[in-house]
């Protein structure tokens, strides 16, 4: 990597950094965060994946979640009716009409459109339900998660580059990526936990115990790997690098946000068990 695209890197990913961390201290904010990642996330899937793009069901499921997450915003900020959070159910129903009468004559029929209803939608849904611990907004513990998944990526990606390109390092899972390395699995390991220990320590202890902050930091350290893998899979199957080139030096929001799909929903699945938030 030349000098200018490590500069270019580095300056994109503050600028990335700052909006993300701006939107989560406010309610509007986390919602604008999950709508946008939403729309951005689903397109450039639709677009490793479809042979045509912006097909029908596309924009009605997109549209869909979208819908979704503004009622379950409401429905947490402002104590919406619970039954109003079925109303998405009639676009994604619409989305299948689409689909079986323009199947037949415009493309092979498949359930691709749909897919972003199990990959994306619940780590948004995820996202908001994680900001109002207990009913009551807060930034820390989803600034938190965030912060964990982003050191166990910059963990991993270090430490792979540093020792995990030897002749005689063993690879993850070299049909999906290459360069990926056990090594730099356990130093983005070792970085997380070490990351969920500061995090408890600055902000989180208010929020979770130290043990619970470790049981995030496993969750984050097996389940983001498992993200990034099947994003490679999907963009193997497309035969590209990059999800898109949305972010300078980092390739598209797909490419940065693999891992969080996986984890949000299992680390909000955990702490609802617990009665944590």
């Amino acid at each position: 990597m030349g000098a200018s695209s490590l500069v270019q890197r580095i300056v994109s990913g503050v600028i990335l950094i700052a909006v993300v961390v701006g939107c989560l201290w406010l309610p509007w904010g986390v919602l604008a965060l999950a709508c946008l990642m939403t729309v951005t996330l689903s397109i450039e899937f639709y677009r490793l994946v479809s042979s045509a793009r912006y097909r029908k069901e596309q924009v009605l499921v997109v549209a869909a979640m979208v819908l979704e997450l503004v009622l379950f915003f409401l429905y947490l900020a402002k104590g919406l009716d619970a039954r109003f959070l079925t109303l998405g159910l009639v676009l994604v129903v619409d989305a299948w009409i689409c689909l079986i009468f323009d199947g037949a004559s415009d493309h092979a029929f498949s359930t691709e459109s749909f897919f972003p209803l199990v990959y994306i939608l619940p780590a948004m849904l995820s996202l908001l339900r994680l900001s109002w611990p207990g009913g009551v907004f807060s930034w820390r513990l989803t600034l938190g998660l965030i912060v964990l998944v982003w050191i166990s990526d910059i963990g991993a990606y270090c430490v792979g580059m540093l020792f995990g390109q030897r002749t005689n390092s063993r690879k993850l899972f070299p049909a999906l990526s290459p360069k990926k390395s056990w090594v730099g699995v356990y130093g983005g390991t070792v970085f997380t936990f070490l990351a969920a220990w500061a995090v408890w320590a600055l902000w989180g202890a208010e929020v979770l115990p130290l043990f619970h902050w470790m049981m995030m930091a496993l969750i984050v350290a097996s389940l983001g790997v498992l993200g990034d893998l099947f994003e490679s899979l999907i963009k193997r199957h497309a035969g590209v690098k990059d999800a898109s080139h949305v972010i300078p030096g980092h390739g598209g929001m797909l490419d940065r946000f693999d891992g969080l799909l996986f984890v949000l929903p299992v680390a909000a699945i955990y702490l609802l068990v617990f009665q944590l938030i």
